[in-house]
């Protein structure tokens, strides 16, 4: 018989009573297994109470100690119970209970690396996919039915990646145990400096993780600056040698959805943690081998790979070179860089020497465009050269330019100098680019369009060209043979027309679609900018383009997206996404300059305004939504919200009934609704509308909150605990659940410790709820961490 390993005995592995809240369903479930009731709650008292079990016949409740290993962690009270032979069952009863715990210790075995302490990679995984999947729920038009099983919704979700394959060097120099002891000092400091509500993983072999739940790319950014600046700070030395020893550490991050796009919001939610993760560990490698000549050193983010990440790889002839941005890292065929370089002669580099450049302020050498894009790489032609004689080399950093700036909108004044595509017939960008710009000023209206061909059929060498010539021929048979076309990439074409009329625009591009796809088997997509429109100039004419061209692949076939108020809507909903209120704010208004009847827009208006905590404006904006549409759900259940918030109840229940009388089964204002009545100090109408949203089974950790919050007015904190549990099983990272949990823990005169840790985990979740910090420092105050509580207090007092 083989002789078995006891996993579970790890340190690293070991059971803490804040375990016991986490898996506190999987308690409940092993327990009542064996013991039937109908309700229950957990105890963590301050000193260790009796190690029996202790029946109460008259209120029919079982006190069962939690013990194992000789270690006390808490009570569980469970109510309802019937025991027939009480005599004799009672004694046996807390080793029903360390089976239990046992249980719960093999799952935390199962998922916990027992090395260092951190998640696994699975879990990971796991974790992310159930993020994501929330996130995926807001993407259901409202009224909509949800995807079964789904509790919750998320905004967004970050993952930080380190990159710690220095330890490799570690192993061979100084030994194995040796690194594992310095990855393990990682894994602890690293668990110090992440966020409470975030999974910190052992993401692969030698490589840390960070999940942040509502992480933003900003909060990932500053996660992963604090995460390198104390990794890189940890040394060991070694017993033998005395060798003080670290690691370089190297941090990418990625957030989604902001670092999605296209097809990739159309993958499963499994591939889209792993493609996640893949994001934020291309990042750490471009991270790694940029170092301190990154903005942040040592840490890059994947929506800054093109901005900072950048390099010549290679120079090749005819003007064209290999860039190491590839469309992993979110490159396109089209985009332009500057080129830059800090390796050069002069008496202004301060005796820095050539092999050390990093402190050496960069030169700019010129600009190219990205022609063909591969996974990893990409090639290249050089547009222009800002000294001819000072040739590109590798290692040149590029950097990604915005679309209307770059060299190329200049006009050209040398007619000779424009080069056709001797197969197509179509100028090259640059040529492009100055031939439209001379066009559009000889003309007060035309049309510009960009064409985007995708699923074209597979083709090698030559043939690819051939197809875009025969896809070229398509776009001048429609719009004459005068058609003034030039590349945008590989597979994009842009094309000026002289005609401003985006009816008869629309006829025409609809048709060249319709024949690109049943003559070629290709499918486009066409963003159409039309001048004149609202305020725009000449020159903003290729990135109004660009929002037509997103706006148009949203379509369904033909896609041909005019940019108009909705494609100005999308456009402000991307800002939205990536927390520009105030430019989401600005493209919100030119959205109703279009379309003043766009209620989309003037309901998002509201939202942005009242995120910026201006709620009067905020309801201006829902009001006139609602005069454009007096059906309009969202403007009732939005105006009814900002009037809740503003404190007239009155108002708040009308909008909240008229949205009803809409939609009999709106959730949110059926909690609304409770919630006024609960304000009122009505319980038996406000438990009425709970449990009204309770049997509409959606978004179920958001009622039983509002349940627990209600008991705990009614003094039932008994109940309340109960109804917390349940929410936190369905949502763990609920902060208002936890702040609600933490005050009846303190209430109860239980374990502060617990408290200070659900305390500190809303905080983490939501730092802007004052709730949080006063249970916080109500916390530190019990368990007499006086300075610490000070400063919560103050932390509350700033909100």
């Amino acid at each position: 018989m083989k002789t078995q390993i006891d996993i579970l005995n790890s340190e690293r592995t070991q059971l803490s009573r804040y375990d016991l809240i986490t898996y506190e369903h999987l308690l409940a479930e092993s327990i009542k297994s064996i013991i039937n009731f109908s309700s229950y709650s957990l105890y963590f008292p301050r000193k260790i109470q009796s190690l029996e079990a202790i029946w109460d016949a008259k209120e029919k409740k079982l006190l069962l100690p939690l013990v194992m290993n000789n270690k006390f962690y808490g009570q569980f009270v469970a109510r309802g119970v019937t025991i027939r032979a009480p005599k004799t069952l009672v004694s046996t009863l807390p080793a029903v209970a360390t089976l239990a715990l046992e249980k719960i210790q093999g799952v935390k075995s199962s998922i916990t690396n027992a090395q260092n302490g951190l998640f696994t990679r699975d879990y990971l995984h796991h974790a992310a996919n159930r993020e994501i999947s929330m996130i995926r729920e807001g993407f259901h038009l409202s009224g909509e039915r949800r995807t079964a099983g789904s509790e919750e919704y998320r905004a967004t979700v970050g993952v930080v990646l380190l990159d710690l394959s220095g330890l490799r060097s570690v192993e061979t120099e100084f030994g194995h145990l040796f690194a594992e002891e310095l990855a393990v000092q990682f894994a602890d400091s690293l668990k110090s400096v992440a966020p409470e509500q975030a999974f910190v993983c052992s993401s692969g072999d030698y490589e840390y993780a960070i999940l942040i739940p509502a992480g933003t790319s900003s909060a990932c950014r500053k996660i992963a600056a604090e995460a390198v600046r104390t990794l890189r700070s940890v040394q060991k030395v070694h017993s033998i040698t005395e060798h003080r020893v670290g690691v370089d550490i190297a941090a990418g991050y990625a957030a989604f959805p902001q670092d999605f796009e296209g097809a990739q919001f159309e993958l499963k939610s499994e591939e889209q943690s792993r493609l996640l993760l893949r994001k934020s560990r291309i990042g750490a490698g471009v991270a790694k081998r940029l170092g301190e000549s990154l903005l942040i050193p040592h840490v890059l983010g994947f929506n800054r790979l093109l901005h900072e990440g950048g390099t010549i790889r290679e120079v090749l002839p005819v003007n064209r070179v290999v860039v190491d941005v590839g469309g992993a890292m979110g490159a396109r065929e089209g985009q332009r860089f500057s080129i830059w370089s800090n390796n050069y002669d002069s008496t202004y580099a301060n005796g820095v020497p050539a092999d050390s450049l990093i402190n050496r302020h960069p030169l700019y050498k010129g600009e190219l465009v990205l022609m063909e894009v591969r996974e990893a790489d990409s090639i290249a032609e050089i547009m222009h050269m800002g000294d001819p004689t000072w040739a590109v080399e590798p290692t040149d950093t590029i950097k990604l330019l915005p679309e209307e700036k770059g060299i190329g909108v200049t006009v050209e004044k040398d007619k000779e100098a424009e080069q056709l595509d001797s197969l197509t017939g179509l100028y090259k960008h640059r040529d492009f680019i100055a031939r439209f710009t001379k066009e559009r000023e000889a003309t007060d209206s035309f049309a510009l369009a960009l064409i985007r061909l995708s699923r074209i059929p597979h083709v090698q060498g030559g043939a690819g060209e051939q197809v875009l010539a025969e896809a070229t021929q398509q776009c001048r048979d429609i719009l004459g043979n005068d058609m003034i076309g030039g590349r945008y990439g590989l597979n994009s074409l842009i094309c000026f027309y002289p005609e401003g009329k985006p009816e008869f625009v629309q006829i025409l591009f609809n048709e060249l679609c319709e024949r690109l796809l049943t003559n070629l088997g290709i499918e486009a997509a066409v963003g159409i900018f039309c001048y004149p429109y609202l305020d725009y100039r000449k020159g903003d004419a290729l990135e109004c383009c660009l929002k037509a061209l997103e706006y148009a692949m949203l379509l369904p076939v033909p896609r041909v997206g005019i940019l108009d108020s909705l494609a100005l809507n999308i456009s402000a909903d991307k800002l939205y996404s990536k927390n520009d209120s105030f430019g989401a704010i600005e493209e919100y208004k030119r959205a109703l300059l279009a379309d003043e009847d766009n209620t989309m827009a003037w309901n998002s208006l509201g939202v942005c305004y009242a995120g910026l905590g201006r709620p009067e404006e905020a309801r201006k904006h829902f009001e006139g939504a609602l005069a454009r549409d007096e059906d309009d759900v969202m403007a009732l259940y939005n105006l009814g919200h900002i009037s809740q918030t503003l404190g007239n109840f009155k108002a708040a229940r009308k909008y909240y009934d008229n949205c009803l009388l809409h939609d009999e089964k709106h959730f949110f204002s059926i909690i609304r609704l409770g919630q006024v009545n609960e304000m009122e100090n009505d319980f038996s109408t406000a438990r009425m509308f709970f449990e009204r949203a309770r049997a509409l089974e959606e978004n179920k950790p958001l009622v039983e909150r509002n349940f627990a919050r209600l008991c705990m007015k009614e003094d039932n904190p008994d109940k309340a605990r109960e109804h917390l549990h349940q929410a936190l099983l369905y949502n763990p990272q609920d902060a208002v659940a936890l702040e609600l949990m933490a005050r009846i823990y303190l209430d109860g005169g239980e374990d502060p410790e617990i408290a200070e840790v659900l305390a500190r985990q809303a905080a983490a979740l939501r730092p802007d709820f004052k709730g949080a910090w006063l249970q916080l420092a109500r916390a530190l105050e019990a368990c007499g961490k006086k300075q610490d509580a000070h400063q919560a207090l103050v932390k509350a007092g700033e909100l």
